[in-house]
């Protein structure tokens, strides 16, 4: 025993001395000594894999066979032999059978909160035309006591057949007696009982930030865009979110490959209910979660809700934790409400039933109020992430972002910008030396591009979430899912499939199998970095997360297929066989007959 000690010295010694000359996959806790570890307990493994074809992105890419759990962090990578000599007694051991294995999979924007409550209320359903909504209203109108509101699931006018939201009349066919409103998220259209019930009329005059759209006979539509406060009173009352609904997307999230997420857009009561699931031990994946600032127009409003919030930013632990503060700062392209440098212009009329040539969208806030709400974040010492999409609402937040580092320098506080869609070189670099991070979603390019390059053109189009636009500025980006409707990986309003999201990264093509524009194509190493080692640090947690190396979180995820080497339209389809988090298997596919 005494031998085989001073060997183990021996390495350590010659380690310290030429640890940068080693090979890249050599880790200290894998080298050991044959037969060491079976004799020493304190060296064996939990859970440990051989045979696999570990890509631990790391600093350079490296591709490993084997890896070894314990005490929930990752004590070895390497070859078989290096790692085998960490199997014990009770260690776990994982045959690879020459899978890839990837880390865990980190999705920076989910809103499973709401996804769970719709569950609840009101599954999600795709309705995919104006004659499919039509049938949905008319079934919950029969079932449905007169005047009673019916909202619909969400609709995006991208997403219909048609191209375009439905008409007042055409709402009118469907129900005439019940209030009723298609739901877009920062756009709405009302039939005529709807809008007698909230009183809005040729008379009314657009609130801040939005719009009541009328005929030219100065009649409304229907259609209002960003006045979701004219009919607050009228949506459905939350009864709050159930542990086991929440519990259930989690799951869904898990069997994906999805190790943790950043709940983007939280109430207090939100990250209660996080608390809660935490407290039973039915938390599945980790957590970061985004709180959401409340729309003041006083700044000592937002100061004072900032105070009264019973914890700090970071708060928590490897499982769960408090995130940044979130603003909104204009809304969203596919109902046309995004704040655009230049007019949607003339081929937007039929998908948003623009009018105006001059029109540019909108901003939700003015400027002056998300200056105000990011400095004061920022003084206070949270990161601020600004839900914004349009390229003159981009423009409008880093104005404010640079304002407030001017005021009070903190070059690493990872302000980060939700969607920014719409990029330049110029912009790119502008954010890259205000240290902004983007947080944006390939599925809306998926989805929507087609219906979008149509609307808006192919040169506006071309740059839509461009993902190499601001990876070659420098800027830090993670590419996630938005997920906020359906339990379905690949049918959700916003697949939350992982696999999709890097399909569609790296191809550029979108559900049609269309390219729209090839040129923001990024290589599937780049992809995964974005849904890994990149996104780690968007919750500050790139020394716990986001790569296989030893002293990180033991998360990671067996895939059905070669990541780096299958034909790309296999990308989408690839499927997660086993996902491990911190070193206990949360989600292990069964074999079908």
């Amino acid at each position: 025993m005494d031998a085989m000690l001073r060997r183990c010295a021996v390495v350590l010694l010659l380690i310290a001395a030429f640890g940068p000359a080693l090979h890249p996959n050599t880790q200290v806790c894998a080298l050991g000594t044959p037969g060491l570890a079976t004799q020493n307990a304190a060296l064996a493994a939990d859970l440990v894999l051989l045979g696999g074809r570990v890509l631990t992105v790391d600093d350079r890419f490296s591709v490993a066979t084997a890896l070894a759990v314990r005490d929930g962090r990752f004590i070895a990578v390497g070859s078989n032999e290096d790692v085998r000599v960490h199997i014990g007694s009770k260690t776990r051991v994982i045959d690879g059978r020459g899978r890839t294995v990837v880390p865990g999979l980190i999705d920076t924007h989910v809103h499973a909160l709401g996804v769970a409550e719709a569950e609840v209320t009101q599954p999600f359903r795709n309705l995919r035309s104006i004659g499919e909504l039509q049938a949905w209203i008319r079934n919950e109108a029969q079932r449905r006591p007169r005047e009673t509101w019916i909202w619909t699931p969400r609709v995006y006018p991208t997403r219909l057949r048609e191209h375009r939201f439905p008409t007042r009349q055409e709402l009118d066919l469907a129900a005439r007696e019940h209030p009723v409103v298609v739901d877009g998220a920062y756009a709405f259209s009302l039939n005529s009982a709807a809008l007698r019930a909230a009183g809005i009329g040729r008379d009314s005059a657009d609130p801040p930030g939005g719009a009541i759209v009328k005929d030219d006979a100065g009649e409304p539509t229907g259609l209002l865009r960003n006045v979701g406060s004219l009919l607050a009173r009228f949506s459905p009352v939350s009864a709050g979110v159930p542990l086991d609904a929440l519990e259930q997307v989690h799951q869904q999230y898990v069997a994906a490959g999805i190790t943790s997420v950043i709940e983007r857009g939280a109430s207090l009561e939100g990250y209660q209910t996080y608390e809660a699931l935490r407290r039973a031990d039915r938390l599945r994946l980790r957590a970061t979660v985004t709180i959401r600032l409340p729309r003041a127009d006083d700044p000592a409003d937002v100061e004072r809700f900032i105070g009264s919030l019973p914890f700090r930013f970071g708060s928590g632990d490897e499982w769960l934790k408090v995130g940044p503060l979130k603003i909104v700062a204009d809304g969203g392209i596919l109902i046309g409400t995004s704040f655009m440098r230049e007019p949607y212009g003339l081929g937007a009329r039929q998908l948003y039933a623009v009018n105006d040539p001059s029109y540019r969208g909108f901003l939700t806030l003015t400027p002056q109020q998300i200056a105000s709400a990011i400095a004061i974040g920022h003084r206070l010492g949270w990161q601020m992430v600004a839900h914004v999409t349009g390229d003159a609402g981009v423009d409008v937040v880093l104005d404010a972002i640079e304002a407030a580092q001017k005021e009070q320098p903190a070059p690493d506080r990872r302000h980060t910008l939700l969607h920014a869609y719409f990029v330049n070189r110029e912009t790119a670099a502008r954010a890259a030396n205000l240290g902004v991070l983007v947080d944006t979603q390939p599925a809306w390019y998926y989805k929507d591009a087609d219906a979008l390059s149509n609307a808006l053109g192919r040169e506006r189009l071309a740059h839509f979430i461009g993902l190499r636009t601001w990876r070659e500025a420098g800027v830090d980006v993670a590419i996630n899912t938005d997920h906020m409707f359906g339990l379905d990986p690949n049918e959700a309003l916003n697949p939350f499939n992982p696999f999709l999201t890097l399909y569609t990264a790296t191809t550029r093509r979108t559900e049609s199998g269309r390219v729209v524009s090839g040129a923001e194509s990024v290589s599937r190493q780049d992809a995964l970095r974005m849904m890994t080692r990149d996104a780690a640090r968007f919750s500050f947690d790139e020394k716990n997360m986001g790569s296989i190396e030893p002293g990180k979180l033991g998360d990671f995820v067996v895939l059905d297929d070669h990541l780096l080497t299958c034909r790309a339209e296999r990308l989408r389809s690839i499927r997660a066989d086993l996902t491990v988090i911190g070193g206990r298997v949360a989600f292990e596919r069964r074999a079908t007959p």
